[in-house]
């Protein structure tokens, strides 16, 4: 009779809230049998802190294993096979602007898969086809003036103060802080007068053409002389303007081009003959830069072939023309000149080869070791190894030089 009720009393103390003993089979040998595993809901209300989830899933099918369990608790199984579904979530989380901005373009129609034959042979045409002597190379020179630029030593000649200088910027040089800031003040801090032709740097040819006719014809009013200088496309302009107008001419004392893709770009070039690429300029320009994409495409080499043809430049205007190539990592342009690398093999400084920046019976200065950059844009120091202000220093001399 003292070991029944000691047995029922062990019953008592290890039995759960929730479970009931399983009744004696027999007065006369008790059986005292009760649950060792409770039901989930019964574990869940005494340990409330325990989640099956935090167990790896690989332990928990191990333990299982060895216990007998299934292989797949209660909480894991489809909502067919628990007793409580979970309720499905009413919170849907919205699409994100990067999404809706993806899905969106998804949308568009798609472009021809056609990538063409490029540019490949195109660069260098116009000096394959020209019937000159080759250009007097200014190199040595430049680097002799440059020398004494930094050293703080005077290299412009006297006559330099007798004329107005008009700066024509390129491609996205309204869109670019500080774009040739240091080559105007660098011409000012010299007493040389400066003016900046308020073309659009997005716009079409025709249209800036028009703006720097007015400049030179402001100038021939007043009775005043002109060097023009103009940085990539603004080169082009420069000489566009001097092709479309002739009797101009003698207003221009000398004309500076830096880095011009007079022959063509082949950059331009991919861009408007790839439709993928096309459509991308087409979409861009009017919507970021307020310009006209076939401002791009006028400088591909089919439209730059057929300007020049109709169009030559005159031979008789002192002009001097730098025509550089770059390929470094520590470059902001290295993608760029990669892709032209190894494309096509061509020498660039990311946007013109430099072989298509040479203007026919210009002189030309040759640099290496210059992106399309540098020329108009102040880099980091140790990145770059020339200043805007030093460069346009030493071609306007250079082109004073000789008339």
């Amino acid at each position: 009779m003292s070991s029944s009720k000691s047995a029922a009393s062990a019953a008592a103390s290890l039995r759960l809230p929730g479970t009931q003993p399983l009744a004696s089979t027999s007065h006369s040998c008790p059986v005292v049998s009760f649950e060792i595993l409770p039901s989930p809901d019964v574990l869940s209300r005494a340990l409330p802190r325990v989640r099956p989830h935090v167990i790896p899933w690989s332990a928990r099918r191990h333990v299982g294993a060895r216990l007998g369990l299934p292989g797949t608790l209660p909480s894991e199984m489809p909502p067919s096979q628990t007793d409580a579904p979970h309720a499905p979530s009413t919170h849907a989380a919205a699409p994100s602007a990067i999404t809706r901005l993806a899905r969106t373009l998804r949308g568009l129609p798609p472009a021809e898969r056609w990538w063409g034959p490029g540019c490949a042979g195109m660069a260098g045409w116009l000096k394959r086809a020209a019937q000159t002597l080759p250009p007097e190379d200014l190199t040595p020179r430049f680097h002799a003036l440059l020398a004494r630029v930094r050293q703080g030593l005077p290299v412009l000649p006297e006559e330099a103060r007798r004329h107005q200088y008009v700066l024509v910027r390129g491609m996205l040089g309204d869109e670019l802080p500080g774009y040739l800031l240091d080559n105007v003040q660098r011409l000012e801090r010299r007493g040389l007068s400066v003016r900046e032709a308020a073309v659009d740097t997005e716009g079409l040819l025709a249209d800036n053409v028009a703006v720097l006719r007015e400049v030179l014809r402001d100038a021939e009013y007043f009775g005043r002389s002109v060097v023009m200088v103009g940085h990539s496309k603004g080169g082009v302009e420069c000489t566009a303007t001097l092709a479309l107008y002739p009797e101009l001419r003698h207003v221009v004392r000398a004309v500076v081009t830096l880095q011009a893709p007079y022959g063509g770009s082949s950059i331009a070039h991919d861009l408007a003959t790839t439709p993928r690429l096309r459509r991308l300029i087409d979409f861009a320009f009017p919507l970021l830069f307020h310009g006209v994409s076939r401002s791009v495409e006028e400088l591909s080499y089919p439209q730059r072939q057929a300007f020049i043809q109709q169009h030559p430049y005159p031979a008789d205007i002192p002009t001097v023309s730098l025509a550089t190539s770059r390929l470094s990592r520590t470059s902001t342009l290295y993608p760029l000149q990669r892709y032209l690398h190894e494309r096509y093999g061509y020498q660039a400084d990311g946007m013109v080869t430099a072989v298509d920046a040479e203007v026919p019976g210009a002189r030309v200065v040759r640099l290496h070791d210059m992106d399309h950059a540098e020329a108009a844009l102040r880099g980091l120091p140790g990145l770059v190894r020339y200043h805007p202000g030093d460069l346009t220093e030493v071609m306007v001399a250079l082109a004073l030089e000789t008339r």
